[in-house]
């Protein structure tokens, strides 16, 4: 299955944080996930926006240059592409709570 261009954004900042952690954080967004992201989202991709919502819970705070609102912004932004996906595997695909908070970010 081919990946969707947002999740290749998604790697490539994650590579990039990796290369170069400055550069990332000027880079990093979530955007809200359309219906057809949703569609194709998998229990990998929710493991992926979990952990990058919750490194970026972590970084945030160091962001210089910008308001709290702006680093709350992110941060929420990040959350809510988690909660989405999240209800999305639920409703469609028939997931529990508790079975899609097995996996764990290292």
């Amino acid at each position: 299955m081919p990946m969707s261009s947002s999740l290749r954004t998604c790697l490539y900042l994650m590579l990039l944080a990796a290369i170069e952690p400055s550069w990332a954080q000027d880079l990093v967004e979530c955007r809200r996930i359309d219906q057809e992201q949703l569609a194709a989202a998998s229990t990998e991709t929710l493991l992926f926006l979990r952990c990058r919502a919750r490194r970026i819970s972590y970084e945030a705070p160091r962001i210089k240059g910008v308001s709290q609102r702006v680093k709350d912004d992110l941060m929420f932004a990040c959350l809510d592409q988690v909660d989405a996906v999240e209800h999305q595997l639920r409703v469609r695909h028939g997931y529990t709570r508790e079975s899609l908070s097995r996996e764990r970010c290292e």
